[in-house]
């Protein structure tokens, strides 16, 4: 598959689908919605449909939807005033189902594309007591005796495992250790001479993992709870990649427009099912991304407007649309650094 083919199919679709989300929400709520983009700046194509003007714009670097009512009135001296009308009279639940819309939609689609992936390919249940040999490290001992990546191992000189992590075993004793192990179906034996001049056996391995294929409604419940046992670990993740972006520190734990590209890639070589685990993957980085509470994203909307419904509706519409100015130029300069920090990564700077 064209790498370049993946990374449109799977950015267009992400950010549509969530864009979709917000334009959906509003609409049930009878609030207009005079423009929907996929991407930012002049448009190419336009067309009007359902009372939207649907683009497909310039810079494809993200989406929106102009919700009616959300971006504060201008009188004719040029102040900014709250609007009074659309998406500003809206009830407080209201308000927070348009701005988390794009969320949800992100959400559905990555469990539906983990549930596609499960049900296709198993959901992957590791079994402690077995050790399996995933790579044979060329010119070792376990290549010398005939271990094979893909062997199970089960017993140690006559003894079950307990865990996976007891191969480790036959290095406390020097001499030949019986090692059973199951391969293509059938039980072997393999005798290791150890001794203390070798430093590692020579395998790379991991607890056994059998895969249960699901049908595809227990697999979107599977999807679900994987997803959620997750996320703690994801807003870490965020919250620590960009703290270190922003003071030009690299980090790990997030990656820019050229590692997607990079991701893609391997994607694109791997086949379909992987295209499909990138696009679930992020879409539910793109959902958490949103919750933030960073001003420009979703998140950082939904904050202001729970402020200010609990303050009465202190925050004036001039310093809501500055704070979300801002918030929009710290994730634009926060992207260049984490781009820059891809391009450190790929090219060892």
């Amino acid at each position: 598959m064209n790498t370049a083919l993946v990374l449109i199919i799977i950015l267009g679709v992400s950010i549509s689908i969530h864009e979709l989300g917000h334009l959906l929400a509003a609409r049930l709520q009878g609030v207009a919605v005079p423009a929907f983009s996929i991407g930012f700046g002049p448009p190419l194509l336009r067309f009007k449909w359902a009372g939207t003007e649907w683009r497909l714009s310039a810079i494809p670097l993200g989406g929106y939807a102009e919700i009616d009512g959300m971006a504060p009135d201008f009188s004719a001296s040029g102040a900014p005033h709250a609007p009074k009308r659309g998406f500003a009279t809206l009830p407080l639940w209201g308000k927070v189902l348009v701005l988390v819309g794009g969320v949800l939609m992100n959400l559905l689609l990555s469990w539906t594309l983990m549930a596609l992936n499960y049900t296709v390919n198993g959901i992957p249940t590791p079994v402690y007591d077995r050790a399996q040999i995933i790579e044979v490290i060329p010119g070792s001992l376990a290549e010398k005796v005939g271990f094979r990546a893909g062997d199970v191992i089960t017993a140690i000189d006559g003894h079950k495992l307990k865990r996976f992590t007891d191969l480790n075993e036959i290095k406390k004793e020097s001499g030949v250790h019986v090692v059973t192990v199951m391969r293509e179906g059938k039980e072997i034996e393999v005798k290791v001479p150890w001794s203390k001049k070798y430093d590692k056996l020579g395998v790379r391995y991991g607890p056994k993992v059998v895969y249960d294929h699901p049908r595809f409604i227990r697999a979107f419940f599977v999807s679900i709870e994987t997803s959620l046992r997750f996320f703690p670990d994801m807003i870490k993740s965020f919250i620590s990649g960009i703290s270190r972006a922003a003071v030009g520190k690299p980090s790990p734990d997030i990656v820019g427009p050229l590692g997607i590209v990079s991701l893609a890639g391997q994607a694109a070589k791997q086949g379909v099912m992987a295209v499909i685990r990138l696009a679930a993957l992020i879409n539910l980085s793109l959902a958490v991304f949103n919750l933030l509470p960073i001003p420009g994203l979703d998140g950082g909307r939904l904050l202001l407007v729970l402020i200010n419904a609990v303050s009465g509706g202190r925050i004036r519409p001039e310093h809501e649309a500055m704070v979300n100015f801002i918030g929009f130029i710290f994730l634009i300069l926060l992207m260049v650094l984490i781009t820059l920090q891809d391009v450190q990564r790929f090219f060892g700077g």
